[in-house]
């Protein structure tokens, strides 16, 4: 029997199978590869790697650094030095990433890490930070010429270094190297005119020694406030009728060089009318001055008044440092005013004479109440016949 030559078609059962067939080979291949990638072999296609970066100075236990790393799922890593110890292991989805190190003192320091096979060791080193200085300025008394005082504090100094110091204001600098000091030092300045001032400190190593990066230095603004007026009022009472009183103002506390006004009002009234002219003063290098206000009726209270403005000059200008000097705010003009309160007595009142009185004669009283004055007229009766009988023995005896 001869073959038939029609073609013949699969079974539908046959053709599912193959499908299923392909399918399953196709996903066990992908599985294979999936696999393959994350093996360890596949995996490495970067060296692994681990390194410190934005290492900080350190003042005795506060130095810090970053660790970034690229390594591997399960490596691990050791960071080591004088008393201090970090350890970690890599986990999967951590491959690349940094872990911050902190509380590192000053000095080397060893990496150790593990990958494959590989061990690698590195060093890094925290150092020491230079000193860091600072400066502070309280000040004391006020102004007038040169009469103010400040207490300068240094502080932060290390003795394995220079101190400079400098203060300056207008017309007045002082300052230079500190031969021997503290950890912190005081300086007391004197003789300080009113107005602004700096104050600056630096601290640099001794030759040979590394310089650091940047100047350690701190200053400060400050000011030395001019002197607010004092008064004082003692009074020359009316002693006249009609007459008026005197007043001697004495103004002390006075800035040299500033002009005030003085005048004098009734009391607790600076803008009332002024008894007399006002008085202008310019104050010299005493600081005191004594006025007159005379013509001031009796009897009244008054005020005296005393104002001024002091003006910085120079003008301030902050220095080329940086920082901002503690947030200096710099006099530019001080109002300089005081008033004193006084009062007067009141003037003499003129006298008033009395009404005037006429002698009369009036005859003695009789009866009980008269007796008293018969008694008196016959004294003086008896008196007048002892005198006339003295006089006729005169006579009678001259012409014997």
């Amino acid at each position: 029997m001869s073959r038939s030559s029609l073609s013949v078609t699969a079974h539908p059962r046959t053709r599912w199978l193959w499908r299923l067939l392909t399918t399953t080979l196709a996903a066990a291949l992908l599985a294979g590869a999936g696999l393959a990638a994350a093996s360890p072999a596949a995996a490495k296609t970067y060296d692994p790697d681990l390194w410190v970066s934005a290492v900080s100075c350190s003042t005795g236990d506060d130095g810090a650094a970053v660790l970034e790393y690229q390594l591997f799922p399960g490596d691990t890593w050791t960071v080591t030095g004088e008393g201090y110890e970090v350890t970690g292991t890599i986990a999967p989805a951590d491959r690349y990433g940094e872990l911050p190190l902190e509380g590192l003192a000053p000095g080397p320091y060893s990496i150790h890490f593990v990958s494959g096979d590989s061990d690698v060791r590195r060093e890094f080193t925290i150092e020491a930070c230079p000193p860091d200085p600072g400066i502070a300025v309280t000040s004391l008394a006020c102004s007038t010429d040169r009469s103010g005082s400040a207490v300068v504090t240094l502080s932060g100094l290390d003795a394995a270094g220079i101190v400079l110091y400098e203060v300056v204001g207008p017309d007045f600098s002082t300052g230079g190297s500190l031969d021997e000091f503290d950890e912190t030092e005081v300086i007391e300045l004197g003789d300080m005119p009113p107005g602004n001032y700096y104050a600056y400190v630096e601290w640099q190593p001794f030759s040979g020694e590394p310089v650091p990066p940047s100047p350690t230095y701190d200053w400060v603004g400050f000011a030395i406030q001019p002197c607010q007026p004092d008064v004082a009022v003692a009074v020359t009472e009316c002693s006249t009728v009609g007459g008026t009183s005197t007043a001697v103002v004495t103004l002390s506390n006075l800035v040299a060089g500033v002009e005030y006004l003085v005048w004098v009002t009734d009391v607790g009234a600076p803008d009332g009318t002024a008894y007399g002219e006002p008085q202008a003063v310019i104050a010299d290098a005493t600081g005191a001055a004594e006025l007159t206000f005379d013509s001031l009726p009796g009897g009244r209270e008054y005020s005296v008044w005393i104002d001024g403005e002091w003006e910085a000059i120079p003008p301030w200008e902050e220095p080329p440092f940086l920082g901002n000097g503690g947030n200096f705010a710099p006099l530019v003009t001080v109002p300089l005013s005081a008033s004193a309160d006084f009062s007067t007595q009141p003037c003499p009142v003129p006298v008033t004479p009395g009404p005037t009185t006429t002698a009369s004669t009036t005859l003695a009283a009789t009866g009980t109440d008269g007796l008293g004055g018969a008694l008196i007229a016959a004294a003086a009766l008896l008196g007048l016949g002892f005198a006339a009988l003295s006089a006729s023995r005169r006579r009678r005896t001259r012409r014997g």
